[in-house]
């Protein structure tokens, strides 16, 4: 299932902020890849030559298990070498940590093909956060207390692999990139466009913690701003939603990789960023300290319970548009 409203090309010489405006919803086939003729990549927006030319899956054939894209919908781009090639890079570590199972070692579903593709991705791809197999990449967090006048309580804590930060960022940037240059895509000039201001991640979090007070802030704070793309395929192993504030230059983003790894944010100019981002409250934290220069900070996770999980909500979309059934 893929929606979304056509906006005029943002970002380029011949538009203007006043002039992106968006119609009715359109609809995308569901079960078809969406191909684009485009002759700028999609990531960097340069010219494209006939010798750096590359086609691009926006959400990598690989990024989610085995066969679940088989039939489905995704976006194919063109786009230069030297970005498919990063993008590709970045995919292959962060698709086999989001479906690692959690530290009890459960996945999000009984799926076997989520735990057989993990399972083989987990030995296959190297973390480049602790340059070791994903598999063999889960981290113990030891937490030494001061107890008594010479005595110290001790426990430890194990957490699934993580993402190294700036890697994570990226991707989601770059996928981003694709959709927002659908939306503003035009079949005349074989252009799209890119988002004006700058990209501001918010808060990255596993589904033991899509209930946190910053993951619900964000949900309530862009319900109501207008629906720009909803994307959701491969069996629901890969969702995308793009909103777009109702008076200023700033959109909102959210994107769910196999049913276990959510990461939200915003993007436009500084100025409307910085009273969005007033609104998203900070999360209180519990300090314990391990000495005379050590503290160390923890919380609980919380889990989001259905009903309030409105992120990538189809029938918000649906009340602005037409759309046919799916």
């Amino acid at each position: 299932m893929v929606k979304f409203s056509r906006t005029s090309p943002a970002g380029t010489k011949e538009s203007s902020p006043t002039s992106m405006t968006t119609n009715k919803l359109k609809i995308l086939p569901s079960h078809k890849v969406v191909t684009l003729d485009n002759c700028t990549c999609v990531y960097c927006g340069e010219e494209l030559t006939p010798e750096e030319t590359t086609k691009e899956h926006v959400i990598g054939r690989r990024f989610v298990p085995k066969g679940k894209l088989n039939c489905g919908w995704n976006l194919l781009v063109n786009a230069c070498r030297g970005c498919n090639n990063v993008k590709s890079d970045l995919e292959n570590d962060i698709s086999a940590i989001t479906m690692q199972p959690d530290a009890w070692g459960r996945h999000p579903n009984d799926d076997q093909a989520l735990s057989n593709e993990a399972r083989r991705k987990g030995q296959n791809s190297i973390s480049r956060r602790t340059k070791k197999p994903v598999k063999d990449s889960r981290e113990e967090i030891k937490i030494e207390v001061p107890f008594g006048s010479n005595a110290t309580f001790s426990f430890t804590t194990t957490c699934p692999p993580m993402i190294e930060r700036q890697r994570l960022y990226e991707l989601a940037r770059l996928q981003l990139m694709g959709f927002f240059y659908l939306t503003t895509y035009s079949e005349k000039t074989k252009r799209g466009g890119f988002w004006l201001g700058a990209f501001c991640p918010v808060q990255e979090a596993l589904i033991s913690d899509w209930g946190n007070p910053v993951h619900l802030s964000f949900m309530d704070t862009v319900a109501t701003w207008k629906p720009i793309f909803l994307g959701i395929g491969a069996d629901g192993y890969y969702k995308v939603v793009i909103r777009r504030h109702p008076s200023a230059i700033c959109w909102a983003w959210g994107l769910e990789w196999n049913q276990n790894f959510r990461i939200v944010g915003f993007m436009g100019e500084p100025e409307a960023l910085d009273e969005v981002l007033r609104a998203i409250p900070s999360i209180d934290m519990m300090t314990i300290p391990e000495g005379p220069d050590r503290l160390t900070r923890f919380r609980a996770e919380k889990r989001l319970a259905e009903e309030e999980d409105i992120l990538f909500n189809v029938e918000q979309f649906e009340q602005y548009g037409e759309i046919p059934g799916t």
